[in-house]
């Protein structure tokens, strides 16, 4: 389960309301809700919408969770974005590395195949 839908159980557990109860105000079947809340099926924005809807929370404070100010705190959404962007290039420079390193290995290992 990722981080988004634990944040959907813990607004229903918080409230104190079950699955049945969540799924009969949004107007769909228990086991609909319960995929929902698993990550076994995706929670489409019209469902997102009912769903913060019944819980009474915007839904940017369920994506969000618990403390949605403190992605705030460290900065706006744009410096969190680069933050983010500036992960993804470093970790695309080490896969790169480690591609090298992984062809170099098997092609020496090729090689010493072909001088046999």
């Amino acid at each position: 389960m990722d981080k988004f839908h634990e944040n959907i159980q813990k607004v229903r557990i918080k409230l104190n309301l079950s699955q049945e109860v969540i799924a009969d105000k949004m107007g769909i079947d228990r086991t609909t809700f319960n995929r929902f809340e698993t990550g076994k099926t995706a929670l489409f924005s019209k469902n997102m919408r009912k769903f913060a809807k019944v819980v009474e929370l915007s839904e940017e404070e369920i994506l969000l969770g618990d403390n949605p100010s403190g992605y705030l705190r460290e900065g706006s959404l744009e410096d969190r974005m680069q933050e983010l962007s500036d992960k993804i290039d470093f970790l695309t420079v080490q896969l790169d590395r480690i591609s090298s390193a992984i062809q170099k290995l098997t092609g020496k290992t090729g090689s010493k195949k072909d001088g046999d």
